[in-house]
Protein backbone atom coordinates (compact mmCIF):
# COMPACT_ATOMS: atom_id res chain seq x y z
CA UNK A 1 0.00 0.00 0.00
CA UNK A 2 1.26 3.41 -0.99
CA UNK A 3 2.51 5.47 2.19
CA UNK A 4 0.22 7.84 3.26
CA UNK A 5 0.82 11.40 4.09
CA UNK A 6 -0.33 12.86 7.47
CA UNK A 7 -1.74 16.03 8.58
CA UNK A 8 -0.70 17.07 12.36
CA UNK A 9 -4.51 15.51 13.26
CA UNK A 10 -3.09 12.21 12.17
CA UNK A 11 -5.59 12.99 8.87
CA UNK A 12 -4.71 11.54 5.30
CA UNK A 13 -3.45 13.53 2.88
CA UNK A 14 -2.28 12.20 0.33
CA UNK A 15 -4.36 11.47 -2.77
CA UNK A 16 -2.40 8.59 -3.31
CA UNK A 17 -3.99 6.63 -0.90
CA UNK A 18 -6.84 6.37 -2.36
CA UNK A 19 -6.47 2.61 -1.49
CA UNK A 20 -8.30 3.56 2.01
CA UNK A 21 -9.75 0.39 3.13
CA UNK A 22 -13.08 -0.99 3.27
CA UNK A 23 -15.12 -4.45 3.86
CA UNK A 24 -16.78 -6.78 1.68
CA UNK A 25 -19.76 -6.41 3.95
CA UNK A 26 -21.06 -7.36 7.49
CA UNK A 27 -18.69 -8.71 10.23
CA UNK A 28 -19.12 -12.18 10.26
CA UNK A 29 -18.63 -14.56 13.77
CA UNK A 30 -14.73 -15.26 13.79
CA UNK A 31 -13.14 -12.33 11.86
CA UNK A 32 -10.78 -10.32 12.69
CA UNK A 33 -12.41 -7.95 15.83
CA UNK A 34 -10.10 -4.96 14.40
CA UNK A 35 -10.70 -2.81 11.39
CA UNK A 36 -9.05 0.43 9.72
CA UNK A 37 -10.05 3.89 10.19
CA UNK A 38 -10.74 5.16 7.02
CA UNK A 39 -9.59 8.66 8.68
CA UNK A 40 -6.13 8.19 10.26
CA UNK A 41 -5.36 4.91 8.74
CA UNK A 42 -4.37 2.94 11.76
CA UNK A 43 -6.24 -0.27 12.96
CA UNK A 44 -8.80 -0.07 16.23
CA UNK A 45 -11.49 -2.54 17.94
CA UNK A 46 -14.63 -2.81 15.93
CA UNK A 47 -16.14 -1.80 19.04
CA UNK A 48 -14.83 1.47 19.10
CA UNK A 49 -15.21 2.70 15.94
CA UNK A 50 -18.44 3.32 13.48
CA UNK A 51 -19.26 1.64 10.49
CA UNK A 52 -21.28 3.37 7.51
CA UNK A 53 -22.46 2.01 4.23
CA UNK A 54 -23.67 3.70 1.05
CA UNK A 55 -27.71 3.53 0.50
CA UNK A 56 -28.94 2.64 -3.38
CA UNK A 57 -28.77 6.90 -3.45
CA UNK A 58 -25.02 7.27 -2.75
CA UNK A 59 -25.83 8.52 0.54
CA UNK A 60 -23.07 7.87 3.41
CA UNK A 61 -25.21 5.92 6.09
CA UNK A 62 -24.51 5.19 9.47
CA UNK A 63 -24.20 1.29 10.37
CA UNK A 64 -24.41 1.44 14.20
CA UNK A 65 -25.28 -1.94 14.72
CA UNK A 66 -23.16 -3.30 11.94
CA UNK A 67 -25.75 -5.70 9.90
CA UNK A 68 -26.25 -2.99 6.70
CA UNK A 69 -25.25 -5.09 3.33
CA UNK A 70 -22.83 -3.74 1.21
CA UNK A 71 -19.51 -2.11 1.42
CA UNK A 72 -18.32 -0.82 4.51
CA UNK A 73 -16.04 2.34 5.80
CA UNK A 74 -14.96 2.00 9.35
CA UNK A 75 -14.17 5.58 11.41
CA UNK A 76 -12.93 5.91 15.00
CA UNK A 77 -16.19 6.60 17.31
CA UNK A 78 -15.79 10.67 17.76
CA UNK A 79 -17.75 13.32 15.91
CA UNK A 80 -14.20 15.17 14.88
CA UNK A 81 -12.96 12.04 12.90
CA UNK A 82 -16.59 11.85 11.28
CA UNK A 83 -16.81 15.68 10.54
CA UNK A 84 -12.82 15.40 9.40
CA UNK A 85 -13.73 12.48 7.14
CA UNK A 86 -16.75 15.07 5.28
CA UNK A 87 -14.93 17.80 5.12
CA UNK A 88 -12.02 16.23 3.42
CA UNK A 89 -14.21 14.14 0.98
CA UNK A 90 -12.48 10.90 2.43
CA UNK A 91 -15.45 8.95 2.85
CA UNK A 92 -15.60 9.68 -1.25
CA UNK A 93 -12.30 8.22 -2.01
CA UNK A 94 -12.91 5.19 0.66
CA UNK A 95 -16.09 4.30 -1.79
CA UNK A 96 -14.06 5.08 -4.82
CA UNK A 97 -17.57 7.63 -6.04
CA UNK A 98 -18.79 10.36 -5.67
CA UNK A 99 -21.16 9.57 -2.14
CA UNK A 100 -23.26 12.01 -0.35
CA UNK A 101 -23.19 13.34 3.21
CA UNK A 102 -25.86 14.72 5.60
CA UNK A 103 -24.71 18.05 7.38
CA UNK A 104 -25.56 16.66 10.30
CA UNK A 105 -23.70 13.47 9.89
CA UNK A 106 -21.61 13.28 13.45
CA UNK A 107 -24.58 14.39 15.20
CA UNK A 108 -26.86 11.86 13.82
CA UNK A 109 -24.36 8.98 15.06
CA UNK A 110 -24.70 10.46 18.45
CA UNK A 111 -28.44 10.03 18.60
CA UNK A 112 -28.41 6.76 17.26
CA UNK A 113 -25.80 5.74 19.55
CA UNK A 114 -27.83 7.25 22.56
CA UNK A 115 -30.50 5.07 21.62
CA UNK A 116 -28.59 2.29 21.08
CA UNK A 117 -27.69 2.61 24.84
CA UNK A 118 -30.43 3.33 26.56
CA UNK A 119 -32.39 0.42 24.62
CA UNK A 120 -29.44 -2.13 26.12
CA UNK A 121 -30.29 -0.46 29.40
CA UNK A 122 -33.84 -1.43 29.31
CA UNK A 123 -32.84 -5.02 28.47
CA UNK A 124 -30.60 -4.98 31.89
CA UNK A 125 -33.54 -4.05 33.51
CA UNK A 126 -35.74 -6.74 32.14
CA UNK A 127 -32.63 -9.13 32.84
CA UNK A 128 -33.59 -7.53 36.53
CA UNK A 129 -29.64 -6.60 36.89
CA UNK A 130 -30.45 -2.59 37.11
CA UNK A 131 -31.62 -1.28 40.29
CA UNK A 132 -33.87 2.56 40.27
CA UNK A 133 -34.40 4.58 42.93
CA UNK A 134 -32.47 6.47 46.28
CA UNK A 135 -32.91 4.04 48.57
CA UNK A 136 -32.68 1.65 46.44
CA UNK A 137 -29.11 2.04 44.72
CA UNK A 138 -28.11 3.11 48.46
CA UNK A 139 -28.95 -0.97 49.83
CA UNK A 140 -27.32 -2.33 46.76
CA UNK A 141 -23.91 -0.46 47.11
CA UNK A 142 -23.79 -1.32 50.79
CA UNK A 143 -24.02 -4.69 50.07
CA UNK A 144 -22.55 -5.35 46.59
CA UNK A 145 -20.01 -3.77 44.23
CA UNK A 146 -22.10 -2.20 41.35
CA UNK A 147 -20.60 -2.03 37.73
CA UNK A 148 -21.67 1.30 37.19
CA UNK A 149 -23.54 4.27 38.69
CA UNK A 150 -26.48 5.85 36.71
CA UNK A 151 -27.48 9.31 37.79
CA UNK A 152 -29.60 11.93 35.37
CA UNK A 153 -27.43 14.27 34.22
CA UNK A 154 -30.56 16.90 35.47
CA UNK A 155 -30.89 15.50 39.07
CA UNK A 156 -30.13 16.57 42.61
CA UNK A 157 -26.77 17.38 43.28
CA UNK A 158 -27.68 16.51 47.04
CA UNK A 159 -28.64 12.89 46.37
CA UNK A 160 -25.94 12.51 43.70
CA UNK A 161 -23.27 13.76 46.55
CA UNK A 162 -24.83 11.15 48.66
CA UNK A 163 -24.38 8.01 46.87
CA UNK A 164 -20.90 8.70 45.48
CA UNK A 165 -19.99 9.49 49.01
CA UNK A 166 -21.52 6.31 49.89
CA UNK A 167 -19.37 4.33 47.21
CA UNK A 168 -16.13 5.92 47.74
CA UNK A 169 -16.51 4.73 51.32
CA UNK A 170 -17.88 1.77 50.84
CA UNK A 171 -15.54 0.58 47.70
CA UNK A 172 -12.87 3.08 47.78
CA UNK A 173 -10.22 1.38 50.08
CA UNK A 174 -6.64 0.58 48.26
CA UNK A 175 -6.61 2.31 44.99
CA UNK A 176 -5.58 -1.02 43.46
CA UNK A 177 -6.00 -0.42 39.65
CA UNK A 178 -7.34 -3.60 38.65
CA UNK A 179 -9.99 -4.35 41.71
CA UNK A 180 -10.35 -1.26 43.75
CA UNK A 181 -11.07 1.10 41.53
CA UNK A 182 -14.57 2.54 41.58
CA UNK A 183 -16.96 2.17 39.69
CA UNK A 184 -17.72 4.07 36.73
CA UNK A 185 -20.07 7.09 36.67
CA UNK A 186 -22.64 7.91 34.18
CA UNK A 187 -24.10 11.22 34.10
CA UNK A 188 -25.00 11.66 30.04
CA UNK A 189 -28.33 10.54 30.03
CA UNK A 190 -31.94 13.08 31.54
CA UNK A 191 -34.05 11.94 34.04
CA UNK A 192 -36.29 12.29 31.23
CA UNK A 193 -34.25 10.03 28.38
CA UNK A 194 -33.35 7.56 31.50
CA UNK A 195 -37.49 7.00 32.56
CA UNK A 196 -38.58 6.86 28.79
CA UNK A 197 -35.95 3.90 28.55
CA UNK A 198 -37.03 2.40 31.51
CA UNK A 199 -40.96 2.71 31.40
CA UNK A 200 -41.24 5.63 34.11
CA UNK A 201 -41.93 9.09 33.85
CA UNK A 202 -38.01 10.16 34.75
CA UNK A 203 -35.17 8.41 36.78
CA UNK A 204 -33.09 10.16 38.59
CA UNK A 205 -31.07 7.30 40.65
CA UNK A 206 -30.17 3.71 39.14
CA UNK A 207 -27.21 1.53 39.08
CA UNK A 208 -26.34 -1.66 36.77
CA UNK A 209 -24.80 -5.19 38.95
CA UNK A 210 -21.68 -6.84 37.08
CA UNK A 211 -22.50 -9.39 34.80
CA UNK A 212 -22.32 -9.96 31.16
CA UNK A 213 -25.12 -7.19 30.20
CA UNK A 214 -22.92 -4.69 32.20
CA UNK A 215 -20.07 -5.11 29.92
CA UNK A 216 -22.40 -4.94 26.82
CA UNK A 217 -23.98 -1.53 27.95
CA UNK A 218 -20.54 0.14 29.53
CA UNK A 219 -18.89 -0.82 26.14
CA UNK A 220 -21.62 1.15 24.24
CA UNK A 221 -21.35 4.04 26.37
CA UNK A 222 -17.86 3.78 25.06
CA UNK A 223 -19.24 4.74 21.90
CA UNK A 224 -21.38 7.06 23.26
CA UNK A 225 -18.41 9.39 25.14
CA UNK A 226 -16.64 10.06 21.61
CA UNK A 227 -19.72 12.59 21.03
CA UNK A 228 -21.13 13.57 24.31
CA UNK A 229 -19.47 13.84 28.09
CA UNK A 230 -20.76 10.65 30.22
CA UNK A 231 -21.14 13.20 32.72
CA UNK A 232 -21.63 17.09 32.58
CA UNK A 233 -18.66 19.06 33.16
CA UNK A 234 -19.95 20.87 36.55
CA UNK A 235 -19.94 17.54 38.48
CA UNK A 236 -16.23 18.43 38.72
CA UNK A 237 -16.79 20.89 40.92
CA UNK A 238 -19.21 19.14 43.51
CA UNK A 239 -16.83 18.03 45.87
CA UNK A 240 -16.05 14.52 44.08
CA UNK A 241 -13.14 13.64 42.29
CA UNK A 242 -13.97 12.29 38.67
CA UNK A 243 -10.83 11.14 38.22
CA UNK A 244 -11.68 7.69 40.55
CA UNK A 245 -14.23 6.85 38.02
CA UNK A 246 -12.43 7.08 34.72
CA UNK A 247 -10.81 4.06 33.14
CA UNK A 248 -7.55 3.51 33.86
CA UNK A 249 -4.24 3.23 31.64
CA UNK A 250 -1.92 1.03 32.51
CA UNK A 251 0.35 2.79 34.15
CA UNK A 252 -2.80 3.64 36.68
CA UNK A 253 -3.60 7.73 35.60
CA UNK A 254 -7.06 8.64 34.51
CA UNK A 255 -7.13 8.31 30.50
Amino acid sequence: MTQATLDPEGVVLSEASADLETDAGPPRAGEGVERRCIVRQDRFPRDEMIRFVLSPEGEVTPDIACRLPGRGAWVCANSSAIDLAQARGIFSRAFRQSVRTSPGLAATVSELLSRRALDYLGMTKKAGDLVIGFEQVRETIRSERPACLIEASDGSADGRGKLLALLRAVHGGERDVAVRRLPELVGCFSGAELGMALGRERVIHACLREGRLSRVWMRELGRVAGFRPLWPVDWLHAGHSIDDHRPKTEDGTAS
